[in-house]
């Protein structure tokens, strides 16, 4: 009955922000991905897995040349359906990517985003990447806008990563969106095996949102865990806890992630990513027998 209420409140919430003369935020904005939240959302410089469109554009050039389809779904607070699939390719330095996203609340919300995105890496610089997205949003009435996701990743050091996002720029749904920005940083160490990632999420009038702190470990070559914490508006009274696993095998990585938000709910993410790199790599010339003598 609890999450009943909270999540009726919520709509209403959202109702009366479409009606009302302000920015509102948007569902999408707090992204989706068993990878991602297993570790606590802190994936800005991270970024490589399918749903890297929610997270940060420039990630699509992370899976190096390669061909990718993805999805996700999880019950948000344990009962509001929120879905994402998507797919790409990345070839010499660029990337191209198409994503859907959709969220439901019985009959009286719905969301869709509909993403294109494009990113290029500049040199040795980094990685630039933009989404294009058409949105649809169902409250009282039907919405619908336009708006821009901008991305950068930038390597510092092999082992070190910067990224920086804004979400939601120019977008409109009635009236303007809440746009988002993200800073993070995403390290690797013990050769890889272990990775840890911050970030900050920042609100339009750039107030702290969100801190973000998580960490992924390999227990086998096959095998990660994952842990994350949030500390909504550096507030550690309020923080609250993620945890996760992935299994990947050949180009298939599975993954799941729990988040033990009080309020609103609880969350089981589910999420896959397959490359079809391995597929399609041609296939190594046969060695010639040897000569007889």
């Amino acid at each position: 009955m609890k999450r009943i209420v909270t999540v009726a409140f919520l709509m209403g919430a959202l109702a009366f922000g479409a009606l009302a003369e302000y920015q509102r935020p948007l569902v999408f904005q707090g992204g989706l991905g068993a990878k991602a939240l297993g570790m606590g959302g802190a994936f800005a410089a991270l970024a490589d897995d399918g749903t890297v469109a929610l997270w940060n554009p420039a990630g699509i050039l992370a899976f190096g040349e390669n061909v990718w389809i993805a999805g996700a779904t999880s019950q948000l607070f344990g009962m509001v359906p929120y879905q994402y699939v998507g797919g790409g390719f990345s070839f010499a330095g660029y990337g191209i990517g198409l994503g859907w996203a959709n969220a439901t609340a019985g009959d009286f919300y719905s969301a869709n985003a509909f993403i294109g995105t494009v990113a290029v890496k500049i040199g040795e610089f980094g990685w630039v990447g933009v989404n294009l997205k058409y949105l649809m949003e169902k409250i009282t009435q039907d919405y619908t806008g336009f708006g821009f996701d901008l991305g950068l990743i930038v390597p510092v050091l092999p082992e070190l990563a910067v990224g920086v996002v804004a979400k939601d720029l120019g977008t409109t749904l009635g009236q303007p969106v809440t746009p988002v920005y993200v800073a993070g940083l995403a390290g690797k160490l013990l050769e890889g095996a272990l990775k840890l990632g911050a970030d900050v999420e920042l609100t339009s009038a750039f107030a702290v949102k969100n801190l973000r702190l998580g960490l992924e470990f390999a227990l086998l070559e096959n095998l990660a865990v994952r842990a994350g914490l949030v500390a909504p508006e550096l507030s550690f009274d309020d923080y609250y806890v993620t945890v996760g696993a992935g299994f990947s095998l050949g180009g298939l990585s599975v993954d799941a992630a729990y988040v033990l938000a009080k309020y609103p709910g609880e969350s089981l993410v589910l999420s896959a990513t397959f490359l079809f790199g391995e597929l399609l790599r041609p296939a190594p010339a046969p060695t010639p027998a040897p000569t007889p003598r």
